[in-house]
């Protein structure tokens, strides 16, 4: 169980496992990611780093984001697996991934999560 400062609401991650990865998919956006991260990335799919770029990432107005998969009126991350509902490169996720449900935009506004993510009370 995980509470951080500022936020009005706990986490609790195994839960993560019952949900199939809501917030791994949906309406689509963006999962930002440093130079950082995606040497990090590259390295766990052991490919080289232009060819991973070309393949799961994409520029947006300066910033790097991992690409998403448009599939029957969903979209997913390039990393989910939609059948085991799980991150394949857990391990080396990238920050934004790692410290959801813990967003700025979540400290007030925040009673949808209830609905959204399950380990969330």
């Amino acid at each position: 169980m995980e509470h951080q400062d500022g936020f009005g609401f706990h986490f609790d991650s195994n839960a993560c496992k019952a949900c199939k990865g809501k917030c791994c998919r949906g309406f689509g956006g963006y999962v930002w990611i440093s130079l950082e991260e995606l040497e990090k990335m590259a390295a766990e799919k052991k490919m080289d780093i232009v060819l991973f770029s070309k393949q799961y990432v994409r520029k947006i107005k300066g910033r790097l984001s991992l690409i998403e998969y448009f599939i029957n009126n969903e979209h997913f991350c390039c990393f989910f697996d939609r059948v085991d509902c799980q991150c394949i490169i857990y391990e080396s996720r990238p920050r934004q991934c790692r410290t959801f449900p813990f967003w700025n935009q979540f400290k007030k506004k925040f009673k949808n999560l209830f609905v959204e993510c399950p380990g969330v009370f």
